[in-house]
């Protein structure tokens, strides 16, 4: 190497170049042989914008392993499905109460997506999804869209109530505080779930670098429960904004409610 450059000490243009194909070269993380004989480099964010996809085939898989041979004892597959969806079901029952199993496909399809969206991020070279802002902004939206709807279809247009507040006089004070207020929701939970997930692949991967890659799979654990917890807290949130939404005042609320219950 000390010979190359004492050669090339008079050339600068070459060196420069000889330093940026090195440097391209350390970047690129995977690469698959193409015809001719040259290579097709897969960059970091290819496999950052698989994982969503990966996730959904997982869950689709699961889900089709876990029912296409119902029992009526469950063993198996079914077993480990049915023990999930129970589980998954006591998420929006713990803030609702027995309203929220009418919106727990709903919340529990968030749950279930990020969690294995970020347990994806695990498997070499694949990257966490929610460590694009692209992505948790998608989830975001989504959620913003369903709380309308679902305020709407419980409560009608007496739903529109709560933007205004209680005392009319004063609707033009809570209005643009309200519209604030529920237009940042989506923007807070995007960069919550992107600002932890990208957070930590960034100390783990400096860690990695510095110490080998021994650190990253000791640290694998920590990963796990922070994929869990982050999981955990976008879909609390999404259900306690259902709730405020769709939260009824009267003495018709419980008569609603039974058939659900």
């Amino acid at each position: 190497m000390n010979d190359w450059l004492s050669q090339q000490h008079a050339s600068p243009i070459l060196i420069a170049q000889h330093h940026a194909e090195t440097t391209t070269a350390e970047a690129a993380t995977t690469a698959v042989p193409v015809e001719g004989g040259g290579h097709e480099v897969l960059s970091p964010e290819f496999w950052l914008f698989l994982s969503p996809a990966v996730a959904f085939l997982i869950i689709v898989m699961v889900a089709i392993l876990g029912t296409r041979r119902l029992q009526l004892i469950p063993r198996g597959m079914q077993n480990f499905v049915e023990f999930l969806v129970e589980s998954l079901n006591s998420i929006p029952e713990m803030v609702m109460g027995p309203r929220g199993r009418r919106y727990s496909p709903f919340v529990s399809t968030f749950f279930l997506y990020i969690l294995v969206v970020n347990l994806t991020g695990l498997i070499p070279p694949f990257k966490s999804g929610t460590a694009s802002l692209s992505i948790t902004v998608g989830l975001g939206v989504t959620a913003f869209f369903a709380v309308q709807y679902y305020g709407f279809r419980a409560q009608g247009i007496r739903y529109l109530g709560h933007f205004i507040g209680p005392i009319p006089l004063l609707a033009w004070l809570i209005l643009p505080l309200e519209l604030i207020a529920e237009f940042i929701r989506p923007v807070s939970l995007s960069f919550r779930l992107y600002g932890n997930i990208f957070g930590e692949e960034q100390v783990i991967d400096a860690l990695a670098t510095k110490f080998g890659p021994l650190i990253a799979v000791l640290l694998m654990p920590l990963q796990v429960l922070t994929s869990v917890l982050q999981a955990l807290v976008f879909t609390l949130l999404v259900t306690v904004y259902i709730s405020l939404a769709t939260e009824k005042h009267g003495a018709h609320e419980e008569h609603e409610e039974a058939p659900a219950h």
